[in-house]
């Protein structure tokens, strides 16, 4: 980035100049470096048609210096925005970073170089989903199944007839979630890249514990209702819009706490009904192998190197708060095989866990799903 050389050698001014302190003795930057700098927006995607605008703040711990900072584009153009408002009148992704005093945003070591990303499109925003109670925070509590396979390996059988005897039982569906990630060979026609997988099959439940076939069903449907039967620690509603024409999903995700903490949430849509021919080590696989079930398309929940979710930082208990979500959709997935999966995971001591999932379908709204 070429003004960060610029920037550089203001910050080695501005970092002496704290160093000396001020004309009455006192540190004029003491302290100060202990707090977290970062930028804020109330909205991740608008309309490009001029008017719909996103607020950008700039925070130093709970102070909002946004008046006092200075905000560039992923192009290092400093950007003047009167109190932070940006509209567009370009469909596009717009990125930005931020500066004041010895501070800046921009990071290398993290995801696109910590640049805060608002996505602007041509169709309107969908609204939240109506919450038919929104005093409530008992939701039904669902274990994300991240099933890892493929057409080509021929071990995979093992896994396919664990979850097909899991899924058997009707009252799963209302326990569990499952997303089929078809990372074994890029000849598979549902591939897709993946963190890496040590072997094959396996499966991820909640991104906390994994899980192999060769102990049968029986365990895995112990964590799946014992899960249920637990209070799940937040709820998700979903509200998508499928643009036809312009080939966009666009889904608006709300996640409310039933206890406070930090949060992530993330999309993934799926696609039902490939056929690919199934290879067979194991003498399972029949022909209804060949046609696969819940295959991973695109994942909108990376942060950081993992799939637990983009972050929505705090939320108090009984809070909400929202995300959205644009996919752009291949001419080569069937519109009328898909669905979507959207997880919520909560932070704990070992890093982030999903806590909720729900599957919904792309053309109807979903409220949060409360216990009866």
């Amino acid at each position: 980035m070429k003004s960060l050389f610029k920037y550089a050698s203001l910050l080695a001014a501005a970092v002496m100049l704290s160093a000396c302190g001020n004309d009455n003795g006192e540190g004029g930057n003491e302290g100060v470096d202990d707090k977290v700098f970062y930028m804020t927006t109330d909205k991740d995607v608008i309309q490009s048609d001029g008017t719909d605008a996103a607020t950008i703040k700039v925070f130093l711990g709970d102070e909002d210096v946004t008046e006092l900072a200075t905000i560039y584009d992923e192009d290092d153009n400093e950007i003047d925005l009167d109190g932070g408002i940006f509209v567009a009148s370009k469909d596009g992704e717009y990125k930005f970073w931020a500066a004041y005093g010895t501070h800046m945003t921009y990071d290398t070591k993290k995801d696109d170089n910590g640049l805060m990303t608002i996505r602007a499109i041509s169709v309107a925003v969908p609204a939240v989903a109506e919450d038919p109670a929104p005093a409530n925070t008992s939701f039904v509590r669902r274990t994300f199944l991240t099933q890892y396979t493929g057409n080509e390996c021929g071990w995979c059988p093992n896994m396919i007839s664990v979850i097909r005897e899991l899924f058997a039982d009707n009252t799963i569906p209302d326990k569990a979630v499952l997303a089929a990630v078809h990372s074994y060979s890029n000849a598979d026609p549902a591939y897709i890249a993946s963190p890496k997988v040590n072997s094959y099959p396996f499966m991820h439940i909640d991104f906390t514990s994994g899980f192999s076939p060769e102990s049968g069903s029986a365990p895995l449907y112990a964590v799946v209702n014992s899960n249920a039967a637990q209070a799940a620690d937040a709820g998700i509603s979903v509200n998508p819009v499928l643009y036809q024409d312009e080939k966009l999903l666009v889904v608006r995700v709300s996640v409310k706490a039933a206890e406070e903490g930090n949060y992530r949430v993330g999309a993934w849509l799926l696609e039902d009904n490939i056929y690919a021919r199934q290879a067979d080590n194991t003498g399972l696989a029949d022909d209804s192998y060949n046609t696969h079930e819940h295959c991973v398309r695109l994942v909108d929940s990376k942060h950081d190197g993992e799939w637990t979710g983009k972050p929505l930082g705090a939320i108090k208990a009984g809070k909400t708060m929202e995300k959205t979500f644009v996919m752009d959709l291949k001419k080569s997935w069937k519109v009328e095989e898909l669905h979507l999966a959207v997880i919520v995971s909560k932070e704990t001591k070992g890093g982030y866990a999903v806590c909720n999932a729900v599957d919904v379908p792309i053309d109807a709204s979903t409220p949060f799903d409360y216990k009866k």
